[in-house]
């Protein structure tokens, strides 16, 4: 299958990666060039972290922005350029976050000092998260390891030049990042501050629940999933590492699949456990198209109307703003398109009353979406090669799928 812009990478030169890139530099221009006085109880800590982060960033470019695409760096920092929650909180998250892996990835050049009383600090390197009871007084970053100044004035060792420390009285570690596939991990602990905010009118935030299941059950279930995604879309695939990095449990729904991504908060998405290997496979799908698009929305408004132009949305029951539908679309032209992948290779999941009928609601749904914002879309230059390359693509998809059977109102899952 061709390759599309943001929808089907091409062989060996994917575009997503380089937007990524722009968008961890610009985070890390806003961490650097915010002013230390607008944070007085952090000025000093924060003026240090940024001359450090600097030199680190002059150094060893590729671990700094390595670093900043890890969700409790880029998300916070994010939230702070669009200036949606207080500053003190989100430099809180983010730079003791980046410092430490810096840490880990031997990219630190210099000691900085993070006095701030801390609770929680994910170990992202470490697949962890150290809690601490009750908050440590300060931490201590240094290039050859991390160490905690407890509320009881003791000084502990946290992370060491060549491992991890042994872990101290008063510090708990907990195994926060379970291992999926292609890079990616499930997350039981969650640092962003946008996380309870909800667009679904069906659904109330996303607190981080198993829904009755373990870690392995989970695990097995998202597996099967990425594998499903691998057979039908390869190329697609491929770019996981880039565009996704943790996915945080919000429950298990036998009848229906309920997910969520943040514009604030790439490579991170939100998801239940569902049974059906197809349908959280759609999930992953539909939640890292949503990362993508909102990466470019980050450094491109795509639709100059986007925001202003109301309509009926052909996968919501509420009105949607047009970017909605743009959403919707570009999330669900992939999912099309590991349809046909999976029946064009006789996988056995395709062998299925129930998929052929979701394949044909998929494709009218974006037949719809498309209609929709072709006759009101006002579109910028990276705006129009997107329209015009998700149009050639569903094109495609639609000629070469099955008759649909009658479908009186196929809507898409939001």
């Amino acid at each position: 299958m061709d390759p599309a812009f943001l929808l089907l990478p091409p062989s060996g030169a994917p575009v997503f990666p380089r937007l990524a890139r722009k968008l961890q530099l610009l985070a890390l221009r806003r961490l650097l060039t915010f002013p230390p006085g607008a944070v007085p109880r952090r000025a000093t800590a924060l003026g240090r972290a940024q001359q450090v982060i600097g030199q680190a960033a002059r150094r060893h470019k590729a671990a700094v922005l390595h670093a900043l695409g890890t969700p409790d760096v880029i998300t916070p920092l994010l939230v702070l350029l669009a200036e949606l929650r207080p500053p003190l909180p989100l430099l809180d998250e983010a730079v003791p976050s980046l410092l430490l892996a810096l840490v880990r990835a031997r990219a630190l050049p210099e000691s900085v000092i993070w006095d701030a009383r801390t609770h929680r600090l994910v170990d992202d390197g470490g697949n962890r998260a150290l809690s601490f009871t009750p908050a440590a007084d300060a931490l201590l970053f240094a290039p050859d390891g991390v160490e905690a100044r407890l509320a009881s004035g003791e000084l502990v060792r946290l992370i060491g030049a060549g491992a991890d420390a042994p872990t101290p009285p008063g510090v708990q570690v907990v195994p926060a990042l379970a291992p999926l596939a292609h890079g990616v991990r499930l997350s039981t602990v969650d640092t962003n501050p946008l996380a309870e905010v909800e667009a679904h009118p069906e659904k109330h935030g996303n607190a981080i629940s198993l829904g009755g299941h373990d870690i392995a059950t989970w695990q097995s279930g998202l597996i099967a999933a990425f594998d499903l995604i691998e057979a039908g879309i390869p190329l697609w695939s491929a770019e996981l590492p880039h565009a996704l990095r943790r996915l945080v449990p919000v429950g298990y729904d036998a009848h229906q699949h309920r997910s969520a991504s943040y514009r604030e908060a790439p490579g991170l998405a939100y998801i239940t456990l569902h049974p059906n290997p197809v349908t959280l496979a759609e999930a992953l799908v539909h939640e890292t198209q949503h990362g993508k698009l909102n990466t470019l929305l980050q450094l491109d408004p795509v639709l100059e109307n986007g925001r202003t132009a109301w309509t009926p949305s052909p996968v919501r029951p509420d009105l949607r703003p047009l970017e909605g539908v743009l959403l919707a679309v570009h999330a669900f032209l992939p999912v099309a398109a590991m349809h046909q992948g999976l029946a064009d290779a006789g996988h056995p999941a395709s062998d299925d009353p129930w998929f052929r009928r979701r394949r044909a609601e998929v494709i009218v749904g974006n037949s719809r979406g498309m209609d929709i914002l072709e006759e009101k879309g006002v579109w910028t230059s990276a705006g129009r090669r997107l329209r015009d390359d998700m149009r050639r693509l569903h094109d495609r998809l639609a000629a070469a799928a099955p008759p649909a059977p009658s479908l009186p109102s196929a809507t898409l899952p939001g």
